[in-house]
């Protein structure tokens, strides 16, 4: 039976490695050409997008607050939403293997292939939403609070308080880039990109770490995410560089693309689109769950997933008298992570008694 990250050896014949390899390669290709195929023009909207140029109202109050520096720029979000979530995965499976219970997948070789394919789901997430970001900033270019005070309109003043439509920039003090920035304030990038990072790898935690020496670590860990996310939003709004409607639907964007990656697994369903297939099981390697007699409870390596059965080494009857074993001596199936065998009942070998010569003579 295939598990996540595991599958059967029955399964995974060595007939098929070549195979495998022509198969993982040219997916590998076709994946990373997709990549770039999304990839490079979402950096081209990034770095030299041309925004819609949008009029507005005279001396409209919410376009006429001061420009104030970023606290927390775009380059630091990236480095730091990066640098969080690879510490993260490292202190989730350090936690895991601290547990020593049972065999955890990032352990080994074929575990880190594992977690790079995890990882590259996040990956994939992020071009994604970043996509939607980018397209909807220049295509509605919806002016930030700031852009009067970046852009200084020049326009006829005899219009008002009609709505502007021509209008030059003559503001020289920020620069042509923050005056392009100045017309894509919808939807927020920085809520976007924190809050997909918060819920894709509050997911993560919840499903990979296990640990039984504390009952609330979990929570701490996805609340200092989501808590990280909302302040890098509301930032956003305190440094007037966006509306709370751009923030909003940036925190709905990242959710939104988090949710279609991976969320539907933890409601019991299977994973989705690109999820499902990039996380697939890496062929080759096994994963053996011991089963007992107590509770049913999920694997603390597999997390409720299914297993594969283990089957003890069939023993005669001559040798090993125990009513555990059936006659197709496998293992009754259970999930915990201990095998427990019944207690072997005690047979008591009389030794021979000795002979006195009254009982030889009588014998006789």
């Amino acid at each position: 039976m295939v598990v996540w990250g595991y599958c059967n050896m029955d399964k995974c014949p060595r007939i098929r490695s070549g195979l495998s390899r022509r198969r993982i390669t040219l997916a590998l290709i076709i994946d990373v050409t997709l990549f770039l195929i999304v990839g490079i023009p979402v950096l081209f909207l990034f770095i030299r997008g041309t925004p819609f140029e949008r009029g507005f109202q005279c001396d409209d109050p919410a376009l006429s607050l001061p420009y104030r520096a970023d606290t927390v720029s775009t380059s630091v979000l990236i480095i730091a939403g990066y640098s969080v979530s690879i510490l993260l995965v490292l202190l989730v499976e350090l936690l895991n293997a601290i547990e020593q219970k049972c065999r955890h997948p990032c352990n080994n070789a074929e575990g880190l292939v594992y977690c790079v394919r995890g990882y590259s789901v996040f990956l994939v997430g992020f071009v994604l939403q970043q996509l939607i970001v980018e397209i909807a900033k220049n295509q509605l270019g919806s002016l930030r609070p700031n852009f009067f005070d970046v852009c200084r309109p020049q326009y006829n003043r005899s219009l008002c308080p009609e709505y502007i439509r021509e209008y030059t920039c003559t503001g020289s003090e920020y620069g042509a880039d923050k005056i392009r920035e100045s017309r894509q304030s919808f939807p927020s990038g920085h809520s976007s990109f924190s809050m997909y990072i918060a819920i894709y790898f509050s997911f993560y935690i919840q499903w990979r770490l296990q640990v039984t020496f504390s009952r609330i670590l979990k929570l701490f860990l996805q609340f200092g995410l989501v808590f990280l996310s909302l302040m890098s939003g509301l930032g956003r709004i305190q440094d007037n560089k966006h509306h709370p409607s751009d923030v909003i639907f940036g925190f709905l964007v990242g959710l939104s693309t988090a949710i279609l990656l991976v969320g539907e697994h933890y409601i019991g369903l299977q994973f989705h689109f690109v999820g499902k297939k990039l996380l697939t099981p890496f062929e080759g390697s096994v994963n053996i769950t011991y089963r007992s007699n107590g509770d049913q409870r999920d694997s603390c390596c597999t997390c409720g997933t299914n297993v594969p059965t283990f089957v003890e080494p069939q023993t005669t009857e001559s040798l090993l008298h125990n009513e555990y074993f059936s006659g197709n001596g496998s293992v009754h199936r259970h999930t915990a992570c201990t095998l427990k065998l019944n207690e072997i009942p005690n047979s008591r070998h009389q030794m021979p008694t000795p002979i006195t010569p009254d009982q030889h003579v009588e014998e006789v």
